[in-house]
């Protein structure tokens, strides 16, 4: 029996062709399924992420209310806080950080440290930063109707218009 002497070229070709005969005989890849497009646009993040601070940052404002505005402020603190619920919802579902973008930001409407430490000082400002963010977060709200996507951020948005309107009314009774 004669024995054909190995050489390296010799098994590299056979390597090769055992591999192509075993790719040729696996399966082929499956391709992945295409990504979902999301729902939500620009501006239904941009919303949600300045309406999640704009709320929470009111909360510690409407606990200084004075007598006559303390009945509006609590009412007001259960509606924000069951926004708030709602919005951080939607940022989960929107696959967004927690993290606040606009910390230390001075914006109409949001209630800053430097602001909750002078209604600490002086309450009688409430009124005013209250009316500014009801206004501020109502014409967020209607941009978002406008341009927003995702069709229950934009009913979330319809929703808030129209309790800020109702909300800015009474606080015009009770704060002339």
């Amino acid at each position: 029996m004669t024995t054909i002497p190995s050489t390296p070229g010799r098994l590299r070709a056979l390597w090769g062709a055992a591999l192509l005969i075993l790719a040729a005989c696996a399966p082929a890849p499956t391709p992945a399924p295409p990504a979902e497009a999301s729902p939500f646009n620009a501006t239904d993040t941009a919303w949600i992420q300045l309406m999640i601070p704009m709320n929470e940052q009111l909360l510690p404002a409407l606990a200084l209310a004075p007598p006559g505005l303390a009945p509006l402020a609590a009412e007001l603190k259960v509606s924000h806080e069951e926004e708030l619920v709602q919005l951080k919802r939607l940022r989960a579902r929107a696959g967004l950080s927690d993290e606040n973008p606009h910390a230390g930001h001075q914006m109409p409407g949001l209630v800053s440290e430097v602001d909750l430490a002078g209604l600490r000082l002086d309450p009688t400002g409430l009124p005013a930063k209250l009316r500014e963010h009801l206004d501020q977060s109502a014409l967020l709200a209607r941009g978002e109707q406008d341009s927003g996507a995702d069709p229950e951020t934009r009913d979330l948005a319809a929703s808030i218009a129209a309790a800020r309107a109702e909300q800015t009314s009474r606080l015009g009774a009770v704060s002339p």
